[in-house]
């Protein structure tokens, strides 16, 4: 019988993979960044495949899988700082670390979901 630790683990790196595209990404076989071409004519690499929901690039999947994943995680560090038995420092600081983890998640995908699709919950 595996430990806790060990499953927990596995369903961390499970949900990293699944939030990231891993099944898009085999099955469609997307580049891992794209390109565009500025004003003068120069290629520019672009992490993010704009105007399209329902595609994306490799890393634009990773990116936005580690801000869901540092979410979860910061959820589940405000849930260990309520334990009983923590010195009040250490409490102090999960949920310090708990909150800007879900803040700084949640505002990231949206600066993600900009990228996306510009002008996107913009009045």
């Amino acid at each position: 019988m595996p430990s806790a630790m060990t499953v927990y683990a596995i369903v961390i790196v499970s949900y990293f993979l699944i939030t990231g595209g891993i099944i898009y990404d085999v099955i469609v076989e997307p580049p891992s960044v794209g390109s565009m071409t500025d004003e003068h004519g120069h290629q520019r690499p672009v992490a993010f495949l704009a105007y399209r929901v329902n595609g994306q690039y490799i890393m634009e999947g990773l990116a936005s899988s580690f801000l869901f994943t540092m979410g979860g995680l910061g959820f589940i560090i405000l849930d260990r700082s309520n334990a009983p038995n923590i010195p009040k420092l250490n409490r102090f600081l999960l949920l310090f670390i708990g909150f800007v983890s879900v803040l700084l998640s949640f505002f990231m995908a949206r600066v993600f979901m900009r990228m996306k699709l510009p002008g996107y919950l913009m009045g």
